[in-house]
């Protein structure tokens, strides 16, 4: 399944409201590409894992008219500017989902979205949990202190509300498990 695809697939399975947020989109991918077992391309960024090629796929999806992206500006403490963008699919976006769900197997991506968007997660949530996703060895056992020491590796400081809040998300959608 191409990652336009997949896009087309995530904003469908997010309802009406589309998705709410760059960070959003790519933390949904980064989970939905792993439990599919495709082989994105993410790389350490700010808010967790980033894909370049999810940018990219996302941006030529409202090129050629199947997304549409609401930007509004909203106050922000950091050093970024405050926007948030907000992603839906237009009415040929939501004729080429029927293609893809037609034409493809998107059954196990869409129990995969489901699952990911269960009780609805914060974005925040999704940042940490891709951070600490990123940050587990193989087997997917660390310890508090070896998590934080390699989340200050990548410049990412991790607080402990946050940690556990993060840890939940990856346990209650199986990407590890408990301890």
């Amino acid at each position: 399944m191409r990652l336009e695809d997949l896009v087309i697939v995530l904003l469908g399975e997010s309802g009406d409201e589309g998705v709410r947020g760059r960070t959003r989109v790519q933390k949904l991918m980064y989970f939905l590409c792993r439990r599919l077992g495709i082989q994105g391309r993410f790389a350490p960024y700010y808010y967790g894992p980033y894909s370049e090629h999810v940018a990219r796929a996302v941006d030529s999806l409202v090129e050629r008219g199947l997304v549409e992206v609401e930007v509004k500006p909203f106050p922000s403490d950091g050093p970024f500017e405050g926007k948030l963008y907000r992603y839906t699919l237009t009415k040929p976006g939501n004729e080429m989902l029927v293609e893809i769900k037609n034409q493809q197997a998107t059954e196990h991506a869409v129990r995969a979205l489901r699952k990911l968007l269960q009780g609805d997660p914060s974005t925040r949530a999704l940042a940490v949990a891709s951070k600490l996703h990123v940050l587990l060895p193989p087997g997917g056992r660390a310890t508090v202190d070896s998590l934080r020491k390699k989340a200050r590796s990548f410049g990412w400081s991790i607080d402990p509300p946050d940690l556990k809040e993060g840890a939940d998300f990856l346990i209650s959608r199986d990407f590890v498990k408990p301890v």
